[in-house]
């Protein structure tokens, strides 16, 4: 393909991405762009698989979602380009650390050299004069051989503090794949990985693990009223309040929307449906000021679900269920927290 089939190829797929965002509702953000144009590139089949999902079963793809699908599928770029970049920086360090070593190894070999023919050519007939140019041309290379290895030890050293910087960058590129921006909570990626594990775990040690889900009441409205930036004032208080209720050893994700969820290790229902009631009353305590002027704007509430993992049982299973429970808290009334007591129904939830 030609440099111009490129350009031509890259333009379909501009216009298409743009075509299918309009069409959707979805504001030309740069971050909203990049999520459709590779959906039309076809380049991710898991993005695509998961966008053809949402328009088969009727669900939008607003401004929202696709904020939410950049989280999901485009920020662990960052993390591989982040660790190509290590890699790649840290073959250059052991290029050079080999190049000295092999170096270093000549000025040993050389030095040994030297001491065989200055072994060779002292004898018993060797004059004052012919001692002190061996020991002369002995002590060059000695002298060789210790600058040799100065400049290894050097490098190493400016070695440790480079890989030291690599692994901080590639530590941070981590986190942030694996954090929502918004919020400063786990991702739905981080949220996938740490349920996975923690079920792993509760299974094979045999221990109790809950997990809650909740939903923040009548979240729309307040968009709607007030705008997104408050809007997200409201996210970032729910977040907050989140971690700062749970424990050590839990984890508050942002599930997706205005949907969080705590993963509670160890955890029995009833401790669980308690400390979730606990978060839901500090949440409602915590009255929201518009930032700009100061105007009140009333207070917050959440609708919590909580589920217990049942043995043998997948994430999927798991979230179904504590989703069940959030859809019974808001249908009875929301403001309130929903433990798995008894056989609840798994539709879809009310806003």
């Amino acid at each position: 393909m030609t440099y111009t089939d490129d350009i031509a190829v890259a333009t379909e797929w501009s216009t298409r991405a743009l075509g299918l965002m309009a069409r959707h509702g979805v504001v030309p953000l740069p971050e909203n762009y990049d999520i459709w144009f590779r959906y039309v590139s076809g380049h991710n089949s898991e993005l695509n698989d998961e966008i053809d999902k949402r328009l088969k079963e009727g669900r939008a793809i607003d401004e929202k979602a696709s904020a939410e699908l950049h989280q999901r599928f485009a920020s662990h770029e960052t993390l591989a380009e982040a660790a190509l970049d290590a890699g790649e920086k840290l073959n250059v360090e052991v290029d050079k650390i080999m190049k000295l070593v092999e170096a270093t190894a000549d000025g040993s070999n050389e030095l040994g050299t030297s001491m065989r023919q200055a072994s060779a050519e002292l004898t018993a007939k060797s004059t004052p004069k012919d001692v002190r140019r061996v020991v002369e041309a002995i002590v060059t290379a000695t002298r060789k051989m210790e600058n040799r290895s100065r400049e290894l030890e050097a490098r190493l050293n400016e070695t440790k503090g480079e890989l030291k910087t690599l692994r901080t960058n590639l530590t941070k590129a981590r986190n942030e794949a694996r954090t929502d921006g918004l919020t400063g909570v786990a991702n739905r990626k981080a949220f996938d990985e740490a349920l996975a594990q923690e079920i792993a775990q509760a299974t094979r040690e045999q221990t109790p693990l809950c997990l809650v889900i909740g939903d923040i009441d009548h979240f729309k409205q307040f968009n709607d009223t007030w705008g997104h930036r408050t809007g997200d004032q409201v996210l970032r208080l729910v977040a907050s309040c989140l971690k700062s209720g749970v424990r050590e050893g839990d984890t508050v994700a942002r599930y997706g929307g205005e949907e969080f969820a705590i993963i509670m290790p160890a955890t029995m229902t009833g401790e669980a449906e308690k400390l979730a009631n606990s978060i839901r009353e500090v949440v409602q305590a915590r009255e929201l000021v518009k930032r700009s002027t100061g105007e009140t704007l009333g207070r917050v509430t959440m609708s919590l679900g909580v589920a217990t993992m049942r043995p043998g049982e997948s994430p999927a299973a798991l979230i179904e269920r504590a989703d069940a429970c959030l859809y019974a808290a808001k249908r009875s009334g929301r403001n309130r927290v929903v433990s798995e007591t008894q056989d609840l129904p798994i539709r879809a939830k009310a806003s």
